[in-house]
């Protein structure tokens, strides 16, 4: 985990923060219609309730809690019938994974005048997990086997937006931002079981499945951003939320191979893989903030900076045809083997913490 930028924001709203006990200064705080400015008288720390600013840029992190889903299920079963004893073992999972990451977000903007602005957002969340596949219950495990069982479930997100954004100041403690932009995104979800080695005595398998899907594409988005100042003071109550509907290209897939060997008979091998590649799909997201930023002037300079501790909640859901699904089995000596790959598409969710922190100046 990277906490080198957050320590470093930390550190910079401190610093901030004790810059910024300083006596009462006339800052500016509206442009006239012939370029001058209005000036206010406020204490050391304050800032206007509008605040000419032009440019401003932040970095975030959120310290997720990731429920990928594949969209599918993987299933496999092994059963020796061997004298004097009986072994079976059974999977079912490859559905997805719960895992925790940090994803970073960063942006950059301008205020194009009082009410109108620009800015470009950037976000980002990979995540893995290795686990032992979850035991099938309708198989109960019977004996006992030597092989080797794991699942290793994918998971990368992004998401770059470009948003038109409209400001309002209801009053000196209530500032409300609607804004209507182009976002494009892509997200990959895949899930692979793999079982090897020495099953039980004279039995060995080699078994790979997978299953996954993919959305790349471009689409708009809609949302606010609102902030309530509290009891006039520099703390304020921030809430926002945003919905996105994508098009583009879908892709998913179903794998299955293996070999399993009983001697003294030949090895049982196999391998089926089906694929939807480039078919129209869809991918809807939506997302919300809610919690607690303070605001402060930078010394003299015409700068604020904000520190942001909030929860946040994200979903991607994908829209698509589902590939057929895939299978390998049969019998080899005394040793039965059944399993599957079925998928479609995918989604995850992210909740967390998010801690951010950026400039205007």
């Amino acid at each position: 985990m990277k906490t080198n930028g957050v320590v470093g924001a930390i550190i910079s709203c401190v610093l901030g923060i004790a810059m910024a006990q300083l006596p009462a200064q006339e800052v500016p705080s509206r442009e006239l219609a012939d370029g001058t400015y209005t000036y206010d008288t406020l204490p050391a720390g304050t800032f206007p309730a509008s605040p000419v600013t032009e440019f401003y840029a932040g970095t975030e992190f959120f310290f997720a809690s990731a429920q990928a889903r594949t969209g599918g299920r993987i299933t496999v079963s092994f059963s020796d019938t061997t004298a004097p004893g009986v072994a079976t073992l059974a999977f079912a999972d490859g559905d997805g994974h719960v895992d925790f990451g940090v994803a970073p977000r960063v942006w950059i903007g301008r205020h194009l005048n009082e009410a109108w602005g620009i800015r470009a957002t950037y976000f980002s969340f990979s995540d893995s997990e290795e686990k032992v596949p979850e035991i099938n219950p309708a198989i109960p495990a019977v004996g006992t086997n030597f092989s080797t069982n794991y699942q290793v479930t994918q998971l990368d997100m992004r998401a770059l937006d470009l948003d038109l954004i409209y400001s309002a100041y209801i009053n000196d403690n209530w500032k409300l931002d609607t804004f209507v932009g182009a976002r494009y995104s892509s997200v990959d979800i895949d899930a692979l079981h793999h079982s090897f080695g020495v099953f039980t005595t004279g039995n060995f398998v080699n078994l790979l499945l997978a299953n996954g899907s993919a959305f790349d594409g471009a689409g708009t988005s809609l949302g606010f951003s609102s902030r309530h100042r509290l009891n006039g003071s520099n703390l304020s109550f921030i809430w926002s939320g945003r919905g996105s509907h994508l098009w583009g290209h879908y892709d998913a897939f179903n794998r299955a191979a293996g070999t399993v060997a009983s001697s003294p008979s030949a090895p049982l091998v196999g391998a089926e893989t089906q694929r939807i590649d480039n078919a129209p799909g869809t991918l809807d997201i939506i997302e919300t903030q809610l919690g607690l930023q303070y605001e402060f002037q930078v010394v003299e300079l015409p700068i604020n900076c904000f520190f942001r501790t909030s929860f946040e909640f994200q979903r991607w859901n994908m829209a698509g045809p589902a590939p057929t699904p895939t299978g390998f089995g049969g019998t080899i000596g005394e040793l039965t083997t059944n399993s599957n790959a079925a998928g479609g598409p995918g989604g995850a969710t992210l909740v967390g913490l998010s801690l951010a922190t950026g400039f205007t100046w």
